[in-house]
């Protein structure tokens, strides 16, 4: 049979394969290109046969992966692809061998049939199936293709019993003296036969074959128990094996180290004397009964003075002298097998652990550079396991390492010599050690390029899960983050239903506030191009809904019952940490601007300082710095990796450097009809579970989305910049950012029609018109502070003196000997307003704005010597009189 096109189905996907750039060898006939893994030029696969596709980094990387398992839908839907016919009823069956199996069908072809199994739904599915037992009437049969397999909810279906029984190659002869496996499929004593063995197969780990077993009882025969290697079928062979040394049989266990079976070997090439007898050698290790059994099985495979072996969730040192034993064996050298009682004479086997510790991998932090070494521990005779972190110090000496295993387990103890704790420390370190970078915060890892969260993460668009230690492979590298304490739910569904009620509730602030998050998750990229990323402030009117809007965005990226952050509520020192938690991810501020203080005496009340964020807008801005432990003055500097949403009932209160950088949305009801609020409701009730998968749906459109975004972002920069009435460089770009943003949902949300996207967009360009016009004047309340100074400051007095008539200018407020400045005491502002009848604006609120202040720019408040209180001194808000503010 001619199976060609599944050849070129490979061919054209490892050629088309992008992350692995294959190159063809025409001399060679191999393809060599970029490992998965270890991401060197380094895996190759053959041309003719590409069946594995490998890495020659044997070593450091080891990976290697087959072609069926990496392309499956080369290999799927053979029954549309090789249909049974008249001609040839076996046709699909025979491919399955040949394709998926990879076995010589002609050496087979009278031991199979093609069969059919009726599948819930009624229809049937095609399948290979082997005649059992003789009687035409017993079989098992193998379903072929994949969609089929998963409507049946199962691979395999066997047709008659055979406990006792087993399947064997037509026309296989078991002689006395012969070797003869017993392994679990029938495709592995397929391979068994196909490399030259004698085997039989059991169909499963909790059957023995003891009607052959019987049949050929005392010929010598040589059983060989093959088992797949799992904890489930170790169990059933030792009890196998003890079963056939009470009969007297010879028997042997062979394991393969791995969960590689027979006939994965088979196809690739390894299935020889070689490789089976490393696997007798370790089935003899498996089944020692003593210390010292085990200590002679490893002597055998590997000649030792001194080792120390694992027995029973014990360790044990082991000593052997050449010398005694060559007394003891008359001069013969070792044989396995018949010199055990030298072998017991020459060897000293003692405990020295009541545990097992069994190194997993180091962990390293990147900012520190401390490392720790991590150890699975299983103790003898309890049945949990221990994971412990064991300090450089702790591997030092056999007390130290003592004490590290009575810190992490429940009475370990190790009693070794400085000798046996050598002996563990190459074991353990003299081999390629995998390292895990530990992350101080979640979110995206610049140096990876790959988002990092607790159990998940995501590179090049794909998807990665944790191992059982939690940490992520990237490549060559190792990672995970140690931030424990913001949990993130994960899902791979994406479902967008919620989408239409989300617009209507929401309206065009919300889509907005919907683009900045999810162009949150890209800020790194963003500010690699533009240097810079914007922040968000979402203010609203009571009952305006900017709460549920941000909760609900969150459960979109994973986070349950949760808005932000109150940093009014944390300390100063306390701000680094919040921000330093998260990369490519929002940080959001909540209600910082209320009234810290009632304030007394003019002095200016304790609001939040956002212009201390002014530069964290920038690539790599810097939060805060902080000392290293070591001898010189050595600082590390916290970069800010996130964004920042400030979300409360007032506008923010800031220097005009800082506001140029914020993109402002403020939510009211004027969208809100009666007829939403089940719409409303309806996304409260939303369950995390079902939004989280927005999340996977973002990080996997990584490169469409930032496509679409700088397209989008260059285009919007020339519709702003087009405007005569902005003419703000930070307010052009940042908020051509946002409307790109706004774009790029629609890589997202295919729902998002054209007719809505005009709107937003025609709403953020009037956002930043609105932005501009706030840079260009003051804040209402600041021009209303100085135009009611002047009413009340500016006097003109006519005077009559021996000097003549004159008219002269004179201040009822400003308290400054200086003329290039104005002092102003509160306290006597608030006074004068009430006398004549002005309105009076809260002190907490002047103190919040008078810095903003741009007619005449905010000096300091400060003492002033008072050139109206006859030299006396008073507390005042100073201001020059001419000037202009940071820009």
């Amino acid at each position: 049979m001619d199976y060609t096109q599944i050849n070129k189905a490979v061919i054209e996907a490892l050629e088309g394969d992008r992350t692995l750039g294959l190159e063809l060898n025409t001399q060679t006939n191999v393809y060599r290109g970029h490992c998965p893994d270890c991401e060197q030029k380094t895996a190759w696969i053959s041309a003719e046969k590409p069946v594995v596709l490998r890495c020659n980094r044997e070593t450091k990387c080891g990976y290697q992966e087959r072609i069926r398992d990496r392309y499956p839908e080369a290999f799927e839907s053979l029954s549309k692809r090789f249909p049974s016919t008249n001609d040839d009823p076996k046709a699909t069956a025979r491919a399955y061998l040949s394709v998926q199996r990879g076995f010589p069908t002609a050496d087979i072809e009278d031991w199979f049939e093609q069969g059919f199994f009726k599948l819930p739904d009624g229809t049937w599915a095609e399948t290979v199936r082997f005649p059992l037992f003789g009687t035409g009437k017993n079989h098992w049969e193998r379903i072929i293709d994949k969609a089929h397999v998963e409507k049946a909810g199962q691979k395999a279906n066997f047709k008659g019993g055979y406990a006792g029984k087993h399947w064997e190659p037509p026309g296989q002869e078991i002689k006395p003296m012969e070797k003869v496996f017993i392994v679990e499929g029938i495709f592995h004593c397929i391979a068994k036969h196909l490399a030259g063995y004698k085997a039989v197969s059991a169909f499963t780990c909790s059957n023995l074959p003891r009607e052959l077993i019987e049949a050929n009882k005392g010929q010598g025969i040589i059983w060989h128990l093959a088992y797949d290697d799992e904890p489930g079928a170790r169990k059933h062979v030792e009890k196998y094996f003890k079963e056939l040394k009470k009969l007297g049989e010879t028997v042997e266990i062979a394991l393969t180290g791995s969960s590689r079976d027979w006939d994965d070997l088979y196809r690739d090439g390894q299935l020889n004397d070689k490789t089976i007898e490393q696997c007798v050698w370790r089935g003899r290790i498996f089944i020692a009964e003593t210390a010292k059994k085990k200590a002679y099985a490893i002597y055998g495979r590997k000649p030792f003075g001194k080792s120390v072996i694992e027995h029973g969730d014990r360790l044990y040192s082991a000593k052997f002298s050449l010398e005694e034993f060559n007394k003891a064996n008359d001069h013969e050298p070792f044989k396995w097998g018949f010199c055990w009682d030298a072998f017991n004479q020459a060897a000293k086997v003692e405990e020295i652990s009541n545990c097992v510790p069994s190194f997993q991998y180091t962990e390293i932090d990147r900012l520190t550079g401390e490392r720790r070494y991590f150890f699975n521990i299983k103790k003898a005779g309890s049945s949990r396991g221990y994971l412990g972190a064991f300090s450089p110090n702790a591997l030092s000496d056999p007390r130290a390492f003592g004490l590290a295993l009575l810190t992490h387990t429940d009475g370990g103890s190790f009693e070794g010599g400085a000798g046996d704790l050598k002996l563990l420390k190459a074991r353990w370190l003299d081999a390629e050690v995998t390292r895990v970078t530990t992350l101080p915060h979640m979110g995206y890892d610049e140096q990876s390029r790959a988002y990092i969260f607790p159990g998940f993460g995501y590179s090049q668009g794909k998807l990665l899960t944790s191992n059982e230690h939690g940490f992520l492979q990237v490549g060559d590298t190792a990672i995970k983050t140690t931030l424990e304490d913001m949990p993130v739910h994960h899902s791979e569904k994406f479902d967008s239903s919620w989408w239409p009620d989300f617009t209507k509730v929401f309206h065009l602030n919300g889509i907005a506030t919907l683009a900045y998050f999810t162009a949150s998750l890209f800020a790194r990229q963003i500010k690699e191009r533009h240097q810079a990323f914007h922040f968000l402030e979402v203010t609203g009117d009571p009952d305006a809904g900017k709460s549920t809007l941000i909760r609900f965005v969150w459960k979109l990226l994973g986070r349950d019952n949760y808005e932000g952050v109150d940093l009014l509520s944390t300390s100063v020192a306390s701000y680094g940490r919040q921000l330093g938690k998260v990369s490519n991810l929002p940080v959001v501020v909540i209600e910082s601007d209320r009234d810290t203080n009632g304030g007394t005496g003019g002095r200016p009340g304790k609001s939040f300082e956002w212009d201390i964020f002014k530069k964290v807008t920038d690539l790599d801005g810097v939060i805060d710095s902080r000392g290293v432990k070591t001898n010189d003055n050595k600082t590390h500097d916290r970069i800010f990796r996130g964004t920042l949403v400030i979300s409360q009932n007032a506008t923010v209160q800031a220097s005009p450097a800082m506001l140029s950088r914020i993109v402002h949305l403020h939510c009211t009801t004027a969208h809100k009809r009666p007829e939403n609020r089940p719409l409303a409701d309806r996304l409260k009730r939303e369950p995390v579970e079902k939004l989280a998968g927005y999340l996977h749906r973002a990080l996997t459109c990584e490169s469409e989305w930032l496509a679409r975004f700088f397209t989008a972002y260059d285009r919007h920069r020339e519709t702003l910049s087009a405007e005569d009435n902005i003419t703000q460089g930070r307010v052009i770009d940042f908020h051509a950012q946002l409307m790109a943003a706004v774009d790029a949902l629609q890589v997202l949300l295919p729902d998002f029609g054209g007719e809505l996207l005009q709107q937003v967009q025609a709403h953020l360009v009037e956002r930043a018109r609105d932005r501009q016009r706030r840079l260009n004047s003051d804040h209402p309340i600041v021009e209303q502070f100085w135009d009611t100074y002047h009413f009340i400051n500016d006097q003109v007095l006519y005077i009559d003196d021996e000097d003549g008539e004159r008219n002269v200018n004179t201040e009822r407020l400003n308290h400054s000997i200086d003329p290039a400045l104005i002092a102003i005491n509160l306290n006597e502002y608030m006074e004068h307003c009430r006398k004549r009848g002005q309105e009076l604006v809260p002190a907490s609120e002047l103190k919040q704005l008078l810095p903003t202040s741009q007619r005449y720019p905010f000096v300091e408040y400060k003492q002033v010597r008072s050139k109206r209180e006859q030299g006396g001194r008073l507390w005042c808000w100073t201001f020059r009189k001419h000037g202009g503010a940071e820009r």
